[in-house]
């Protein structure tokens, strides 16, 4: 009676194949890998399929669903050895969503077909079916299995399909990093390394760009040293955030600890990464690729606003173009100079480091507005834009010699390798909240000798140390006059 099946099942795929080459396709991708228990090996299917390819039906009226019919076959030639036949739901969702499975097979080695065909619940005519080799050899050697491609893991150890080693491994079936992918991760399994020697093994493993003509260019790289087991894993990533788009070769080898290649696996895949394929501090970008960014969506106040933000963060030329770009009227030029910004600082995502930033400059123009200008714009605005929040700040309001002054203080300085860092602000005018930068001591800043003379300039000429004003850097100290002791022994 299961022969009689299969032969129908059979017929059933040759007719699929008949009909579906004026078919509209699914689109999906489907990645197949074979791994081996203790007691024989399976061969492990992951699908993805986009979900601009499959119909989405209203089940209420907040929620989408699809569905597709998959069925997946091995076989020996004309002999189906093994299959699976299901409907891939997705669940109730607010917007259309790619639809992720994965599916294991006991299989015995040798030599394969692995038929893979989907259909279509809510469209008759839109279907796909895929072929591939499979060939199952796992043996009782040491023994590298093939690269599963991952968008992304996490630790878990529940009872998911997904689940291996104690972590979660979302799968890449596409082979296909978008512009904000930032990691490349993959997963391997490693069988009887304990051959390989009282010390352990090495998995080395490296990214080469396909640069056509058989040539390649090695661009990222990585190790890891393994304890001699009958079974292990590897689980590794890869800054990507700088690669090109173009096509890629991932390539791991389980190597002996005297660098011996014991066993290679190569997969491919390709990159999306425009913004980093193109130089934007020279490169013109036309409206029309710039209608695909975030910029697009700003109006000119907003993009006034945006620009007006980020001048804390720009110096010299950069500072001189942005306050032209200010003081015209050409909204492509403001959306080129703001989307360059942001791109610099995120090629793989520009609008979430938009965002980001933007709120920040958000929050410091309504901590430091003054009545005159936005927050972000004051000198202490600039300041917290530039060199984040300081370790600690302090405010004077009572010194009956001098205006209203702060002092901000910095441990620890990156941006100059400098140590207790400190930046005096004061208000000479009274005026609201208008703190100006007196001194500072961090290298590049205004650095005022005689700060302290010009804070308590009220009275300086008859309490400077000295006689002579002009060159005076030093007030005579009393009670209340702390702003040095303030500034230099905190």
């Amino acid at each position: 009676m299961r022969e009689s099946f299969l032969c129908r099942l059979s017929s059933v795929i040759f007719i699929l194949y008949a009909s579906v080459k004026s078919t509209v396709a699914l689109d999906v991708g489907v990645s197949y890998v074979v791994y081996a228990t203790p007691e024989r090996p399976y061969v492990e299917v992951n699908l993805e399929i986009a979900a601009s390819s499959v119909t989405f039906k209203a089940v209420d009226s907040f929620h989408l669903s699809a569905s597709v019919e998959v069925l997946l076959l091995v076989r020996r030639g004309e002999t189906i050895v093994n299959y699976e036949k299901y409907l891939l739901n997705s669940p109730p969702v607010t917007a259309p969503r790619d639809l992720l499975d994965v599916k294991r097979f006991f299989v015995d080695p040798g030599e394969y077909t692995l038929e893979v065909a989907l259909q279509d619940v809510e469209d008759a005519h839109n279907r796909r079916i895929l072929v591939y080799p499979l060939r199952v050899e796992v043996g009782h050697k040491p023994y590298l299995t093939d690269i599963l491609l991952l968008r992304n893991y996490r630790r878990d150890t529940s009872e998911n399909p997904f689940v291996k080693h104690g972590f979660f491994l979302e799968p890449l079936p596409f082979a296909f990093y978008e512009q904000r992918a930032t990691r490349l991760v993959f997963f391997a399994e490693i069988y009887h390394g304990e051959q390989l020697g009282p010390n352990g093994y090495m998995v080395r493993y490296y990214v080469e760009q396909e640069m056509g003509n058989g040539v390649t260019s090695w661009v990222a790289g990585g190790t890891q040293r393994k304890k001699p087991s009958r079974i292990d894993a590897i689980l590794a990533a890869l800054d990507i955030r700088k690669l090109k788009s173009g096509n890629y070769t991932l390539t791991v080898e389980l190597r002996t600890e005297n660098h011996e290649l014991v066993a290679q696996r190569k997969v491919t895949f390709q990159r999306s990464n425009p913004l980093v394929d193109i130089d934007l501090s020279k490169a013109e970008i036309s409206e029309e690729e710039l209608s695909k960014y975030f910029v697009a969506e700003l109006s000119e106040e907003n993009l006034r606003y945006s620009l007006r933000a980020i001048s804390a963060l720009t110096w010299a030329d950069d500072a001189e173009a942005l306050k032209n770009i200010l003081a015209g009227s050409d909204l492509h030029a403001m959306r080129l100079y703001l989307l360059r910004h942001f791109a610099q600082e995120n090629p793989n995502d520009p609008r979430a480091a938009y965002l980001e930033y933007m709120r920040l400059a958000g929050a410091v123009d309504k901590q430091f507005h003054s009545g005159f200008r936005y927050g972000f714009e004051t000198d202490r605005g600039r300041t917290f834009l530039r060199f984040g929040r300081p370790d600690d700040i302090i405010r004077v309001d009572d010194d009956p010699a001098a205006p209203p002054y702060e002092i901000w203080i910095y441990f620890h300085f990156p941006k100059t390798h400098q140590r207790n860092v400190k930046f005096l602000f004061y208000n000479p005018s009274l005026a609201g909240e208008d703190f100006i930068l007196l001194h500072s001591n961090a290298r590049g800043e205004i650095n005022n000798p005689r700060w302290e003379v010009v804070l308590y300039s009220r009275n300086a000429i008859n309490q400077i140390e000295g006689s002579n004003y002009h060159d005076a850097t030093h007030m005579q100290r009393n009670f209340n006059r702390n702003a040095r002791r303030f500034f230099e022994d905190f």
